[in-house]
């Protein structure tokens, strides 16, 4: 049953990946095709640090190319690396995979950011933007939430109702996402609305990223596998890889992110194969 439920599960995050790749390249055709700037939101805040814009151009028409670049580097990595844990549960039902793909499915939201300047063209109510950050929000305390949770079963968690777990976390993901207040009148580089309570957000993401690697690290101890430990770096390149690309509006911490996401996905994966396969 638990096998079955994974594949199925694996052949549904394939195609949730693919349609919104497919989304993404409609609303950048839109966006283009109706020559929309990121000026159309108003004065952006929350520049990124001096030395990541480094290459970085003055100017709407860079900052738009730069942050789709960013966007699309997510969702194309989302895509083949959910197509290649795919190709493992041929030979493992490894958890620690299975949430891992969801993580990878967490990218894919940010797709959405898109929106927010197709909808300001088409001049559409400001709850819709509300709604897009909002799922954003989402998808990334769910990424978050993911990697914990990989934690947990490689330290031994053993309940197998993963439907319900699962649903669990949406609600969780959901909740935290919606209870955080929102600063309707600033934009980020993000084309989001700016968080009213970014320390608070950020709090709550420290606890989840210290908890995991606690969990990764007791893992290898409990489990006598070095495997492990390795698996805790390679699960914090991930989230700074995500962390990166999702304030990718400049080359730099494009190309550092996709670089990020690419190791860590690679070994991560590696070291759990590996440890339950002995190859």
């Amino acid at each position: 049953m638990a096998t079955r439920f994974h594949r199925g599960l694996a052949v549904v995050v394939a195609a949730i990946s693919l349609f919104h790749l497919a989304v993404f390249a409609v609303m950048v055709y839109l966006v283009f095709q109706l020559e929309v700037l990121p000026d159309v939101l108003g004065d952006l805040v929350n520049p990124l640090p001096p030395w990541l814009l480094l290459l970085s151009m003055p100017g709407p028409e860079f900052l738009r190319i730069a942050a789709l670049a960013g966007m699309g580097s997510l969702l194309l990595f989302a895509v083949f690396a959910n197509l290649g844990v795919r190709r493992l549960y041929r030979r493992t039902d490894s958890t620690e995979l299975l949430f891992v793909m969801l993580f990878c499915l967490s990218l894919c939201p940010e797709a959405w950011r898109v929106g927010n300047l197709v909808l300001q063209a088409f001049g559409l109510p400001l709850y819709l933007h509300i709604l897009v950050t909002r799922v954003v929000l989402f998808s990334r305390v769910f990424g978050l939430l993911c990697l914990l949770v990989a934690s947990l079963y490689a330290v031994g968690m053993k309940y197998t109702q993963y439907p319900v777990l699962i649903g669990g976390m949406v609600v969780l993901a959901f909740t935290l996402a919606g209870i955080l207040p929102l600063d309707t009148s600033l934009y980020e580089v993000t084309f989001l609305f700016k968080l009213g309570d970014l320390q608070g957000y950020r709090f709550v993401g420290s606890i989840f990223v210290i908890l995991m690697t606690i969990n990764f690290l007791v893992a290898a101890r409990l489990r006598r596998s070095r495997r492990f430990a390795v698996a805790a770096p390679a699960a914090l390149l991930l989230l700074a890889g995500r962390e990166l690309l999702q304030y990718g509006v400049a080359p730099l911490p494009i190309a550092l992110g996709a670089a990020a996401l690419t190791a860590g996905f690679v070994v991560f994966v590696r070291q759990i194969v590996v440890f339950y396969l002995g190859f």
